[in-house]
């Protein structure tokens, strides 16, 4: 039933005031000052965050922030006029110190939850307990599964919100109730290090795993305040790190991503655009590199006039740590922190994490470049998340800051247990499957080979929280010991033969093991040390003796299943050829190893699927990693790689067969609904004011009950107004089902004419008339169907540009 719950069976994803400079606004309160002196300054030990402030007989209570029948707006304006210029210089930076003046504690800005809490472990003082960890978003995104990552979403924001009930509150990173995260940005090549941090390659799935991710962080039980805040990072084209490049060091520091309008608007915004309208995020972080010549934190087109105007965003915005010194030293775009403070704020970046603000505030202001006014903007806007957060309420009376309802009980609990297994089982692509390998037979003498049959703490990903109440990620199953308990009355052995990169070699005594075996499981990949934060891959090949291992274990011509653990995409070459079984199981969290015995054994039918584009090794000779356009010949993602992958995006096999087609199509119109198909079976519909319902059925044909997704695409053919840099295919939905074996289901999609609609030159997304094709596709098989576009073009969104 769990498993039901949490996705098995869904449906998929269709589609002011100026304050007083010096001394603020509060000498007719004075006599209040005794008590706001002797008031929290900080740290404030175990239990709620700012247990005190506007609790009953509290100092605070007497102010007008605190009284609940005023706005939100209004209060986090009283709040703001009660400041002195050098109390506001001192809370805009992420670590906002105390205003023991006015009662109110220290708050940090930066917290981390993007699978799971960046948390410690905690105690009641009976039970430890530590966060849960879920798979990467590079996994989950395989999942195709909208319920899935609204009910992670949800697990994290829960168990965020637990710990900080238990936690000792020291204003440390970690701190607060303000996630950055989910990760927006795209998978667009294989060699960025930060990948495994990012929903695939592809912006519809972007956009709707963010959303989800979203509301299921911010959404919960009280519906006068959020659950926790997401923040959204990094806005906005932030795909590199670290990379020497023709003997040139660039880094995300100080990297200008040239980028076309066309694939501005089309490739990098969706995910945010989702962000925002979908998932009505209230955080928003601003990345550290340029966007055609203007540093991002700095940049008051997309801060303001794209995100806040256009698309009608009402958060805070923080900056990358040290993105705002990165506008003075590394884009040289201000002359110092002053005016870089200046910039930024006026841009609508609202908080810095790095202290540019903290230490150069008072003196913009007094230069003139920086109004109070503006100033008073982004403060208002900060304080206005904290009201949403409970912050400036009675602790006492909010069911979130309550541990005996967000407590020890709420973390790790067997119900996200299970939701973890689960995210790890939708999560695992079978990519190739020849000779039946798959699934193995229980009671084999298996052998396991490579540096990851061993492995624990990879499985975590980055940013991660503690996982074992004892320290370290002992408590973590490895591949060994998973597929040692799924073996059942069989004999399982392993040698690593080589480590993940490194010049250590004993493949010869993984050959002996190997002979003597039945079969063998290859768990090959990459690592954190391969792929990060600030140090991208230079290939996407496997790394060390890796590939001498595979071919040496291939040549035995054993049973041979490579699995494939990594975060962003890997490239194989040749060895791709050797094996007949591929599984790639990413990096799958606290579950991972157990989820990959289920897929082995069979006691899960995969139903994964490619979230990026597996290219051929050439494939980065071609395409440098500082070239940002996607739609440069041979272009990048399966929207415009004009290539052979290795393996497409949307590939992943099943154990059961599988049977699509296509059985009714309605088009609908303000006048009405009818079926409509010109006389050689196309379907037609108009640029605008139209849309079609394809109901298809999915049969699965055995021989196992199984889960399965179906992608649909949408591929231009003979379009008006078509260009070089259109993009080949889109994603336009997914849906899918279980179904026992025998058994058929009936999906529907729902395409709208809007849906159509690409960016022309000056970024006004248009949809052209012309012929188009529908396909659908179950990873292995797809059906297709002729659509003619009719009518002349039609603007359905204005650029901002």
């Amino acid at each position: 039933p769990l498993f039901q719950f949490f996705g098995l069976a869904d449906t998929g994803s269709m589609p002011g005031e100026v304050s007083t400079l010096v001394r603020g606004s509060w000498g007719a309160r004075a006599p209040l000052l005794v008590g706001l002196l002797l008031a929290m300054t900080g740290a404030s030990g175990k239990g709620p965050l700012w247990p005190n402030v506007c609790a009953k007989g509290d100092v605070t209570s007497q102010f007008p922030f605190c009284d609940q029948s005023l706005s939100f707006d209004t209060r986090a304006a009283d709040v703001v006029s009660r400041l002195t210029l050098i109390e506001k210089q001192s809370i805009l930076d992420n670590g906002a110190k105390a205003v023991p003046r006015l009662g109110l504690p220290a708050y940090q800005w930066w917290s981390e939850g993007l699978h799971g809490p960046l948390e410690p472990c905690v105690t009641d003082g009976t039970i430890t307990k530590c966060p849960s960890n879920f798979p990467a978003a590079s996994a989950m995104a395989s999942a195709l599964n909208d319920t899935l990552y609204l009910a992670v979403g949800s697990a994290v924001g829960i168990e965020g919100r637990a710990i900080s009930n238990l936690r000792p509150h020291d204003s440390k990173i970690g701190d607060g109730l303000t996630y950055w995260a989910p990760n927006a940005n795209m998978e667009r090549d294989p060699r960025w290090g930060r990948n495994q941090e990012a929903p695939g390659e592809d912006p519809y799935l972007t956009g709707k795993y963010i959303a989800n991710y979203v509301r299921g962080l911010q959404e919960g039980e009280d519906p006068d305040h959020v659950q926790m805040v997401a923040t959204c990072k990094h806005f906005i084209a932030n795909s590199l790190e670290h990379s020497t490049i023709d003997g040139r060091v660039i880094t995300r520091h100080n990297f200008d991503a040239e980028i076309p309008i066309p694939e501005l608007v089309d490739y990098y915004m969706p995910g945010f655009k989702s962000c925002v309208k979908e998932g009505r995020a209230l955080g928003i972080m601003c990345s550290y590199n340029a966007v055609n010549g203007v540093p991002m934190c700095g940049n008051r087109q997309l801060l303001n006039d794209v995100l806040r105007e256009r698309w009608g965003f009402d958060g805070y915005v923080t900056s990358d740590c040290g993105a705002i010194n990165d506008i003075v030293a590394n884009h040289h775009f201000a002359p110092d922190g002053e005016t870089a403070t200046a910039m930024g704020l006026k841009a609508g970046c609202d908080t810095d994490c790095g202290g540019v603000y903290g230490g150069n505030l008072i003196k913009a202001v007094n230069r003139s470049i920086l109004s109070v006014q503006t100033l008073d903007i982004s403060l208002r806007r900060l304080v206005k998340i904290q009201l949403r957060l409970g912050l400036f309420e009675d602790k006492a009376t909010q069911p979130y800051f309550n541990p005996s309802k967000y407590g020890i009980e709420r973390i790790d609990s067997p119900g996200h247990q299970q939701l973890a297994y689960e995210a790890a089982l939708q999560s695992v692509v079978l990519l190739k499957n020849e000779q039946g390998t798959l699934p193995l037979k229980q009671g084999l003498k298996l052998a396991l080979v490579g540096p990851h049959t061993n492995g624990r703490e990879v499985f975590m990903s980055n940013y991660h929280g503690s996982r074992c109440a004892s320290g370290g990620f002992g408590c973590i199953s490895s591949p060994l010991e998973s597929i040692t308990a799924a073996n059942v009355g069989g004999v399982t052995t392993g040698v690593e033969g080589v480590e993940v990169n490194s010049a250590l070699d004993n493949i010869t005594a993984a050959e002996q093991l190997v002979q003597n075996s039945d079969a063998v499981v290859l768990l090959v990949g990459i690592d954190g040390k391969q792929e990060g934060e600030e140090h991208d891959r230079y290939n996407c090949t496997l790394p060390g003796l890796q590939p001498q291992l595979v071919q040496a274990i291939a040549s035995l011509k054993k049973p041979t299943v490579m699995v494939l653990i990594h975060g962003g995409a890997m490239c194989l070459g040749t060895l791709k050829d050797q094996v007949p079984a591929i599984v790639d199981a990413f990096y799958g969290g606290e579950r991972g190893a157990d989820a990959l015995a289920a897929v082995l054994f069979g006691g899960y039918n995969p139903s994964g699927k490619l979230p990026v584009t597996m290219y051929p090794p050439e494939f980065l000779y071609q395409n440098p990693l500082t070239t940002m356009s996607v739609t440069k010949s041979p272009g990048r993602t399966h929207l415009y790689y004009s290539g052979k992958p290795e393996f497409a995006f949307g590939s992943g096999l099943s154990y059961s067969e599988w049977a699509l087609e296509v059985v009714q199509i309605t088009r609908s119109r303000l006048a009405g609904n009818f079926t409509e198909r010109l006389a050689d079976g196309t379907l037609e519909m108009e640029t605008a004011g139209t849309s079609i319902n394809i109901f298809l059925n999915l049969r699965n044909k055995g021989p196992m009950a199984g889960r399965q997704r179906v992608l649909a695409f949408l591929r231009s053919r003979a379009v008006q107004g078509a260009t070089a840099s259109s993009p080949r295919q889109r994603l336009w939905a997914y849906a899918g089902t279980e179904l026992a074996a025998g058994q058929t289901a009936a999906l529907r999609f729902t395409l709208e004419s809007s849906m159509l609609a690409q960016s022309n030159a000056l970024g006004d997304r248009v949809v052209q008339p012309g012929e188009y094709e529908l396909a659908f596709s179950d990873g292995a098989r797809e059906v297709t169907q002729r659509l003619l576009i009719t009518g002349g073009a039609a603007v359905v969104e204005r650029s901002v540009f």
